[in-house]
């Protein structure tokens, strides 16, 4: 097997710190990782579609001044470069804890992180374009067996309605006060994971119509 190349590398450890700060609520160095244009970037989540400003502004008025969601086992193995332009694929565990009534619960979402970066032209070094994520599946589970017996949690009709792929990260965000979308990519429908592999492959060929070299950034109407 080839080594790494310096462009991979580079890549690997910028996404690596890209999740960890956003983690630790670091947000001027996560936001140091993506396109100094925030028009230029676009982030696909479970609860949020737009930019990185944006995204980054809700996040820090989500987080409640302590570590609690975490983006663990994220190893970026499929890293694609071609010239100033590279796609990236990884598996990804997001885990965070909650209370519901006097009953602790750990959530673990299994999911799939895709990206495009591109290497800026004056300095050299590589900015995120774009982050998306499908889902695989997740899991509720009570922090300590047994502490929860005489409080079951119900599913309603609304988060039946949820793909399963994703249901139980559903469940919580909704009782935060969030609306996940219902058409979420997820590995019960390949079709809506295709469209994501087949758009950042086709970024990376640069075969996009009518657009220039400079403009080859991903927008909501775009990807």
């Amino acid at each position: 097997m080839a080594n790494p190349t310096p462009d991979v590398l580079a890549i690997a450890s910028l996404l690596k710190r890209e999740r960890f700060y956003r983690d630790t609520a670091q947000w001027d160095l996560c936001r140091a990782c993506f396109h100094p244009d925030a028009a230029s970037t676009h982030i696909s989540v479970a609860w949020y579609e737009g930019d990185v400003d944006d995204f980054l502004n809700l996040s820090a008025e989500m987080h409640k001044g302590k570590v609690n969601v975490i983006h663990s086992s994220f190893d970026p193995v499929d890293i694609r470069v071609c010239g100033n332009r590279a796609i990236s694929e990884a598996f990804c565990l997001v885990t965070s804890s909650l209370t519901f009534g006097t009953v602790d619960y750990e959530l673990a979402s299994y999911m799939r992180l895709f990206t495009r970066l591109q290497k800026s032209a004056d300095v050299g070094d590589w900015r995120l374009l774009s982050l998306e994520s499908s889902y695989v599946r997740d899991r509720l589970v009570i922090a300590f067996p047994g502490s929860g017996l005489g409080s079951p949690l119900a599913m309603t009709n609304e988060v039946q309605a949820y793909p399963k792929s994703y249901r139980n990260l559903a469940f919580v965000m909704l009782n935060r006060g969030l609306k996940p979308r219902l058409n979420l990519p997820h590995e019960d429908s390949p079709e809506s994971v295709r469209r994501i592999l087949e758009q950042n492959r086709a970024f990376l060929d640069g075969v996009r119509a009518g657009l220039t070299e400079e403009k080859e950034s991903p927008g909501p109407l775009d990807v």
